[in-house]
């Protein structure tokens, strides 16, 4: 593998997480945020912002 390649794939590898970061760590510091499981519940879809439940 060249130097490119790893470089473009190094970058592709920090902008994922970078996201990944930017969705799933945000939705942990907002209440209305919960995460969205799909297919019997067994893995994460995504993200739903609803309104929190009075407590």
């Amino acid at each position: 593998m060249d130097a490119w390649t790893r470089f473009l794939l190094g970058a592709t590898l920090v902008a994922v997480v970078f996201y990944v970061g930017q969705v799933y760590g945000g939705c942990a510091l907002d209440p209305d945020c919960h995460f969205r499981s799909c297919g019997g519940g067994r893995s994460l879809c995504g993200v739903v912002t609803e309104p929190a439940l009075p407590r």
